[in-house]
């Protein structure tokens, strides 16, 4: 049997391009899919163009916030995230395996789920200080309903991420001047025993 979910994807060149060297520092490599939230699901059944247009109409013109990071252990050893915000979310949220009186509200994009637990704390730390704090604005982004076991997540014509948008990051006085570098050079410390 077939699980149904619906994302939002982030079409916003800029953000691809932020989010793309964070995954593709963390992991080996970058996403295969666009970045996305998971804002529903699984379902039962395939959601209606009715309820795709209801969601696309309750968040529309309203901006993502992706921001704030965090970590939480995992089966296969711990995760490191970037929250997500946006004032209607809760409105169109509906996740029946983590329903938020148990599990709480906390959207969130993860860049790298694995076994090296240092490497996230060390990834978390890095990206909450204050002169390498990620924050993007995201107004450009679909709605995009899914099924499981579908070959394809996402069609191949999604957005090119800016593989300058950390440049145009630092170049605004978003984050320091040595992010780039210093992100690498923290996430691939070892510890000295």
């Amino acid at each position: 049997m077939s699980s149904y979910f619906v994302f939002v994807v982030f079409d916003d060149p800029h953000v691809v391009g932020v989010l793309d060297f964070l995954v593709e520092a963390l992991n080996g490599r970058r996403w295969q899919q666009p970045p996305h939230l998971t804002i529903q699901g699984p379902l039962s059944e395939r959601p209606t163009a009715t309820a795709i247009e209801h969601i696309e109409k309750t968040l529309g013109g309203s901006q993502f916030l992706i921001a704030n990071p965090g970590i939480f252990d995992t089966r296969s050893g711990a995760a490191v995230y970037l929250r997500v915000e946006n004032e209607n979310l809760r409105r169109v949220w509906n996740k029946p395996d983590y329903p938020i009186e148990k599990y709480g509200f906390n959207p969130h994009i993860t860049l790298y789920d694995g076994p090296d637990v240092e490497m996230v704390q060390r990834a978390h730390h890095f990206l909450r200080s204050g002169k390498h704090r990620v924050e993007l604005l995201c107004d450009q982004y679909s709605v995009v309903p899914y099924v499981s076991k579908q070959i394809e997540l996402f069609p191949r014509d999604d957005v090119v991420g800016d593989e300058k948008a950390i440049q145009r990051m630092i170049v605004s006085g978003k984050v320091g001047s040595a992010f780039r570098a210093s992100f690498l050079s923290e996430i691939n410390k070892r510890e000295n025993n």
